[in-house]
């Protein structure tokens, strides 16, 4: 099952195409943003390998079940992977990552769990005041607008 308004990026993911700005997944409902948004039901298991390569940001509520949808997103090796508590303005970028005890199996056998680590206080601030930025040749960033 394919989420809410992720079908446009499926095609264009088809055609070699891929957004060149963070998706955002929203489980807030509806965001007035340009990025591309998609918009997920609680609890309903979606296909996400539509997502490799790509910066997402999942938009959160107060609900506490968003953590299994959050780690079958990582799975599928997004580029950078986010979530922003919007009730609180506070993001994470998110890591999938073995638990101790499968470190010593083989990765075939792994159980994965997400960690995350907590925006610092200025990358909140730019995330609510909109500002953007890209990566030069060496992968370092920088800000788009001031």
């Amino acid at each position: 099952m394919i989420a809410p308004h992720a079908q446009p990026i499926i095609d264009a993911r088809l055609r070699g195409l891929k957004p060149d700005c963070m998706v955002l997944i929203s489980m807030v409902g509806r965001l007035i943003v340009e990025n591309p948004v998609v918009y997920p039901t609680h609890g309903v298991d979606y296909d996400w390998r539509w997502v490799p390569g790509l910066e997402v940001c999942v938009y959160l509520d107060e609900r506490d079940d968003w953590v299994d949808m959050v780690k079958a997103i990582a799975k599928h090796e997004p580029e950078y992977l986010a979530i922003w508590n919007r009730a609180h303005q506070w993001g994470a970028q998110m890591y999938l990552v073995p638990t101790s005890d499968d470190v010593s199996k083989p990765r075939s056998q792994w159980e994965f769990e997400l960690t995350f680590s907590p925006w610092l206080d200025f990358q909140n601030n730019d995330f609510v005041s909109g500002r953007t930025y890209k990566r030069d040749e060496k992968g370092m960033p920088y800000a788009v607008d001031p």
